[in-house]
């Protein structure tokens, strides 16, 4: 059977309002012995029905479950902006990765930053607490050997981040975003000699932050190059490397 229409999921969704939490119920869908709903995570919490203080059954709501299954959910962070909306199937792996969410500081990792906010925030944050590692712009060039940054421009916000490891050097950049959203961009990255005739080019799509860097930098689909060679475009000590982003379409 077809899927609901978006009107008609909106009028069930009222009726799969857990009485305590007040989010929608996915199956299992408990009932106490009066036929009253409640989600499987606050049933675990409490002994009596929150709405007529009734006893639990042991009887699952079958039906409502089987509509439930053909909803679109909203996701959980629809009032701080996300517009999407899943089967059950999808609802929980969207959550985990949705960037309406609270997202930690992307400089957690380097510099211990405690923050903790909504993406919406981020911006402000950075520019107050990290302003030596943010620029506005499409294009940079890098004269550090390591280094890890943060870019504003098509009204999103990227992360790039270089290193040498393992005697390779590797350069990635992220979207703030899930994955179809990151694909909508290129990163182009250009090594230039001091002689200006030597250069390497380069063009990846960008990763997502919902993958670590090591994930990125181990995918085969960013900058990897021997470190041998990535010396021969360094000038005491200062890396000739240039990059651009661009919309994929």
């Amino acid at each position: 059977m077809d899927d609901l229409s978006p009107a008609a999921d909106e009028v069930l969704l009222r009726d799969l309002e857990c009485p305590v939490c007040m989010e929608y119920m996915v199956p299992p869908i408990h009932l106490c012995t009066n036929g009253h709903n409640i989600c499987s995570k606050c049933r675990e919490r409490v002994q009596l029905c929150p709405t007529c203080r009734a006893e639990f059954s042991q009887t699952r709501n079958v039906a409502l479950e089987n509509i439930a299954r053909r909803l679109k959910y909203p996701c959980a962070n629809r009032q701080s902006g996300c517009l999407g909306r899943f089967s059950i199937e999808h609802i929980l792996l969207h959550q985990a990765v949705c960037v309406y969410g609270k997202i930690k500081c992307p400089f957690h990792i380097h510099w211990h930053c405690p923050w903790v906010g909504f993406k919406s925030d981020l911006k402000k944050h950075v520019l107050a607490a990290h302003p030596q590692s943010f620029f506005e712009s499409s294009k940079m060039r890098f004269l550090k050997l390591e280094g890890f940054v943060i870019l504003s421009c098509y009204g999103e916000l990227f992360m790039y981040k270089q290193l040498f490891q393992d005697g390779e050097f590797y350069g990635a950049v992220q979207l703030i975003g899930t994955s179809s959203e990151a694909s909508k961009y290129k990163c182009v990255f250009t090594l230039r000699a001091s002689n200006g005739i030597e250069q390497i080019s380069k063009t990846f799509l960008v990763r997502s932050y919902t993958e670590d860097w090591k994930t990125s930098f181990n995918s085969g689909k960013c900058l990897r190059l021997a470190e041998v060679t990535v010396r021969k475009f360094c000038v005491e000590n200062n890396l000739n490397l240039s990059l651009k982003l661009f919309t994929a379409y």
